[in-house]
């Protein structure tokens, strides 16, 4: 049977209106959270044990080739994604290492001290974004991995509605979920670079001396947050692909744009 195009809001409906347990409504709640991009540790430690398989809903053997042709667009996405979440993580904890390089230079001077609070605000919002990228990265990974047996994990967590098999719409939403999860980690750790260049020169305009370990921090935190634009874009691609493979119009996701220290996205703020 063919399945008609549908769209990622006909995808989101399924995950959303789906039970995911037959005998456990709050485990099908939890599930669904977090198919849809919220945080669960417990989808990270099933991605690590590895042990669940798509088997996406299609007839046919030129259906079957699509889907395994989705499949692998899908783990590629997957794979950038995490790599993504990653560098956006690592950037969060290298900038965390510059404020608090420059934590005492602000004492007394209401200005420095509100942007540095501004900056630290951005981090803990970058480190939740990054490890939101992470879960989805994991989610897809178990959908798109066709080569165990069977939608099984120590937590019991079901990331799609069957118990052995994601159908297309539903492989397709996990894909935008990465997709979009791992642009906003890459873009919220620019973000966090910005501020952090913004406070560097305000602190130097004031005659302060800016300690060697804000300068090697922030450099640091750049290179991650570069390294983690290429793998959402890559991730974005993949996404695209996989959409494609699969016959399904879904949400289009633009590319990160901007550069480290100077803007995140389109605006340094605001992501598209």
């Amino acid at each position: 049977m063919q399945l008609n195009k549908l769209s990622l809001t006909l995808a989101a409906s399924l995950l959303l209106t789906t039970p995911l347990h037959a005998n456990d409504g709050a485990g099908a709640n939890a599930a669904t959270g977090s198919a849809i991009g919220g945080v669960s540790t417990s989808v990270v430690l099933a991605a690590v044990a590895g042990v669940a398989v798509l088997a996406a809903v299609n007839s046919g053997s030129s259906g079957a080739a699509a889907v395994t042709s989705a499949n692998q667009d899908a783990s590629s996405a997957a794979t950038t994604a995490a790599t993504a979440s990653d560098r956006a993580s690592t950037a969060a904890t290298q900038a965390s290492n510059a404020t608090a390089a420059v934590a005492s230079l602000v004492t007394g001077d209401a200005a420095s001290t509100a942007q540095l609070a501004t900056a630290n605000t951005a981090i803990t919002a970058a480190t939740a974004s990054a490890a939101a990228a992470a879960t989805a990265a994991s989610n897809l990974t178990i959908a798109s991995n066709a080569t165990l047996s069977g939608v099984v994990n120590s937590a019991n967590v079901q990331i799609c509605a069957a118990v052995s098999s994601c159908t297309k719409a539903e492989l397709a939403n996990l894909s935008y979920q990465a997709a979009i999860t791992a642009k906003t980690a890459a873009e919220d750790a620019l973000y966090v670079n910005t501020l952090l260049t913004s406070l560097r020169a305000a602190l130097v305009a004031k005659g302060k001396t800016i300690p060697t370990a804000f300068d090697n921090a922030l450099a640091a935190a750049q290179t991650a947050a570069a390294a983690a634009q290429t793998a959402a874009n890559s991730t974005i691609t993949s996404y695209t692909a996989t959409l494609t493979k699969l016959g399904i119009t879904g949400t289009t996701i633009s590319a990160s744009t901007g550069t480290t220290g100077a803007t995140s996205g389109t605006t340094g703020s605001t992501r598209s």
